[in-house]
């Protein structure tokens, strides 16, 4: 069984309108928090799938960036490691 995660990782942001120098200052990129099965994970990607079936196959997958990604906790039953 593939393990469990919550993924914390930041993204991309578009901001439309005009700002100055320093309201840029202030705007910041988006955090998520993802969770699902860990398909895979190297270098450049991390694979998340939200669900998985007995015969090995996976739905609603997401390919994060590994170097947008804050944290990886693996989830156990009833609390977070």
């Amino acid at each position: 069984m593939p393990p469990r995660v919550i993924i914390t990782w930041r993204d991309a942001k578009l901001c439309r309108g005009t700002y100055t120098k320093d309201d840029i200052a202030y705007l910041r990129t988006a955090t998520f928090n993802a969770l699902g099965v860990l398909v895979s994970k190297d270098e450049q990607t991390v694979v998340l799938a939200s669900e998985f079936n007995d015969e090995g196959q996976f739905r609603d997958v997401s390919l994060i960036p590994t170097g947008c990604i804050i944290s990886i906790r693996r989830l156990v039953l009833g609390s977070f490691v």
